[in-house]
């Protein structure tokens, strides 16, 4: 951040620089015999020096979006969850281990929808109770975690049907996936 800051000072020194014009600041210091810089000149010195004004100011941008895609804030978090919990009720979903739960359908859906909001390797997604489908979601740090609660319902729909290998038939059932997602840790 002090980075950034050091770039649009100096994209302010020369921005003072080339409104108040170089003539201003240098030459009227100097006596009247000597040597003096055409108009021309003097123009280009202003021109120069918003050009220089503007590369700082794109450098700092650049820099503050940067460290923007390095972190993760509180609602680009919420977002991402939420974003999760929509697609988790778009499809309905067979059991998954028990040990599991729905941890990684959860992380999964949440790095694609946080994509491009911060660094996905920074993501974590753990089961805050073992008999239970409540899951904390963290991208970086604690302040950034949100908690999401996922109840399961048997699907109208029935299921996936398994023909076995002795004639008989079974039947997996689906579940229909609602989610809320709340802030903090669970």
């Amino acid at each position: 951040m002090v980075g950034v800051i050091f770039l649009f000072v100096i994209a302010a020194a020369f921005l003072v620089v080339a409104l108040v014009g170089p003539y201003r600041l240098y030459w009227r210091a100097r006596p009247q015999s000597a040597r003096q810089p055409s108009d021309g000149a003097l123009a280009m010195g202003r021109v120069a020096a918003f050009g220089v004004a503007g590369v700082f100011v794109i450098g700092g941008c650049q820099v503050q979006t940067g460290i923007d895609k390095a972190t993760w804030s509180a609602s680009e978090v919420r977002e991402a969850a939420e974003d999760a919990a929509d697609s988790l009720a778009a499809d309905t979903q067979i059991r998954r281990d028990p040990s599991d739960g729905y941890t990684s359908l959860i992380k999964a859906d949440f790095m694609k929808a946080g994509e491009d909001q911060g660094p996905l390797y920074r993501v974590s997604v753990e089961r805050a109770r073992d008999d239970g489908h409540d899951y904390d979601i963290f991208a970086g740090n604690a302040d950034t975690a949100v908690c999401m609660h996922v109840t399961e319902e048997k699907s109208a729909e029935g299921g996936v049907f398994v023909p076995g290998a002795d004639g008989s038939d079974s039947t997996i059932p689906e579940y229909d996936l609602t989610a809320t997602v709340d802030d903090g840790a669970c």
